[in-house]
């Protein structure tokens, strides 16, 4: 998997709870360790999977393999878009599509490390409910400002296992000239698969105007399944 890129065309769930305090060292412990667990099991150089990956817009759905197993060029294929297999020269431009993401030449994309996104400095203990344990957090993401952005981070209640991150923008974003955004949410849902806490969903909603009058209006799902590990974790 080897990280997770978003394409920065890039949701705050309401958490009734009354409690704001400091983290305590366990507290702490608890978010550190979810994060490094989350790190790990979605690091190549630790642990191989394969799985599918389906992306919905408002005019598109589409379906990608993953296989860890292959050549690093080769790991992704596209399956279907709309219901429709592709034909070949569909295929010839989207691996040449991958092949830009490999080499970093896709300016839209951006490498996100779970542990990166958020700033540990900034944990706040919010409360707990029958399900979760929920901290609020500063979120930590180069290309916007971070000023105007709060994250909310749910940890199982039980396990402390990582469940969900939900970040949203509290003011205008400006990410580029004349480029507005007036509403950011991003969620990163997370299950157990195979044993191991993987990413099951991504969700991303924006709305805004480049160069006054263009809307960027966006809502993009990507939803995870049929992981498969194929080589676990080293010890």
């Amino acid at each position: 998997m080897s990280r997770f890129k978003l394409v920065v065309a890039i949701s705050l769930f309401a958490v009734c709870y009354h409690v704001n305090a400091e983290v305590t060292p366990e507290e702490q412990h608890w978010v550190e360790q979810a994060l490094s667990e989350i790190n790990a099991n979605t690091d190549d150089e630790n642990v191989l999977w394969q799985y599918s990956q389906q992306t919905k817009k408002l005019d598109l759905v589409r379906i990608e393999k993953f296989d860890a197993s292959q050549p690093k060029m080769q790991r992704w294929n596209l399956v279907s878009e709309n219901g429709q297999t592709p034909d070949k020269e569909r295929l010839e431009e989207y691996q040449q599509h991958q092949q830009e993401l490999k080499q970093g030449k896709d300016e839209n994309s951006h490498e996100l490390v779970f542990s990166e996104l958020i700033d540990l400095t900034t944990l706040v203990f919010v409360g707990e409910d029958d399900t979760s344990v929920v901290f609020k957090f500063s979120p930590n993401i180069d290309e916007l400002d971070n000023k105007v952005l709060a994250g909310l981070l749910y940890l199982d209640k039980v396990s402390k296992q990582l469940r969900k991150i939900s970040i949203n923008n509290t003011d205008d974003l400006t990410p580029a000239f004349s480029v507005t955004l007036t509403k950011f949410e991003l969620e990163f849902g997370f299950d157990v698969f195979d044993g191991l806490v993987m990413p099951a969903h991504i969700s991303t909603t924006i709305s805004g105007t480049a160069v006054i009058f263009k809307s960027l209006d966006s809502i993009q799902t990507v939803t995870y399944s049929d992981y498969k590990m194929i080589e676990k974790p080293k010890a």
